[in-house]
C-alpha cells in the first residue's frame, strides 16, 4: 500500500476517532440515537461532499472566467475584421477623391498597407488559437473535469456502498469495524483523486490561458494583435485630423 493512501487512512481514521469521542460533549450527536460511530461516519462523509463541492465551485468559476475572456475577444476579433475591410475600400476611394483625401492618405499609404497585411494575418492567427483553447477548455470528456464535477455525488453514495445504514443498530452481527474501514478507504481515496483532478485541470488551464504569452515571441499572439491594432487605429485618427485640417 503506497504511503500516501496510509496516511489518508490514518488522517480519516484520526477525525473519525475524535468525532465519537467527542459524542459525550456534543448535543447534537448524542440526540440522534443512532451511536457515535454511526454520526462520526455521517460527518465524515458530509465534510468530504462540502469539500467536493467547494472544489466544484472554485474549479468552474475560473474555467467560466478563462472561457468569457477568450469569447470576448473573439468577439472583440469579429466585429473588428470588417473595419479593416472598410477601411481598405475607404483608402482606394482615395486615390480617385478629392485632393485632402489624396494627400493625407498618401501621406500614411505605406504604413496602412502593411498594417492592412499583417493586422489580417494576426487576426486570423489569434483567432484559431482561441478557438483551439476554448475546444480544449470546453471539451465534455475530459476526465478530470467530469471527476471534479461529479465527486460531491461520489462522497453521497459512499453511504450506500459502505452499507453505512448498518452503524444505526447494535447488533453484535453487524461488522462495524468493516463499514468503518470501507467509509475511510473510499473517503481517502476520494479526496486524493479530487486533489489529483484539480490539479491536472487548473495546470491545463493555466497552459491555454498562457498560451498567448508563448506565441508572442513568434508574433503570433493575440496580444500581438492588439499592438498592432492600435497602432492601426492611431494612423487612421491621423488621417481623420489630417482631412479635417485640409478642410479647414
Amino acid at each position: 500500500m503506497k504511503l500516501s493512501v496510509v496516511l489518508l487512512i490514518l488522517k480519516f481514521g484520526a477525525t473519525l476517532l475524535l468525532l465519537t469521542q467527542a459524542s459525550p460533549y456534543s448535543p447534537w450527536l448524542t440526540t440522534q440515537n443512532h451511536g457515535p460511530l454511526y454520526e462520526g461516519v455521517q460527518l465524515l462523509v458530509s465534510d468530504a461532499k462540502f469539500q467536493a463541492e467547494l472544489t466544484w465551485n472554485e474549479t468552474e468559476f475560473q474555467l467560466l472566467e478563462a472561457v468569457t475572456a477568450m469569447q470576448g475577444t473573439q468577439t472583440l476579433l469579429d466585429d473588428y475584421e470588417p473595419l479593416i475591410e472598410e477601411r481598405l475600400n475607404a483608402r482606394l476611394l482615395a486615390t480617385r477623391s478629392n485632393n485632402a483625401y489624396q494627400h493625407c492618405y498618401l501621406q500614411h499609404d505605406y504604413a496602412i498597407e502593411t498594417f492592412e497585411q499583417e493586422l489580417t494575418l494576426k487576426l486570423q492567427r489569434c483567432r484559431a488559437k482561441l478557438t483551439q483553447s476554448l475546444t480544449v477548455l470546453q471539451d465534455e470528456s475530459n476526465s478530470e473535469l467530469n471527476f471534479i464535477r461529479d465527486a460531491a455525488a461520489e462522497a453521497r453514495d459512499v453511504l450506500e456502498i459502505c452499507n453505512v445504514v448498518e452503524l444505526k443498530g447494535r447488533e453484535s452481527d453487524s461488522d462495524h469495524a468493516g463499514i468503518t474501514m470501507c467509509v475511510i478507504s473510499r473517503v481517502g481515496a476520494l479526496d486524493q483523486h479530487l486533489s489529483a483532478a484539480a490539479e491536472s485541470f487548473l495546470d491545463l488551464l493555466a497552459t491555454e490561458v498562457s498560451a498567448d504569452d508563448a506565441a508572442e515571441h513568434e508574433g503570433n499572439s493575440c496580444e500581438a494583435f492588439e499592438e498592432l491594432r492600435q497602432l492601426f487605429d492611431t494612423v487612421y485618427a491621423d488621417i481623420s485630423e489630417c482631412v479635417g485640417e485640409w478642410d479647414a
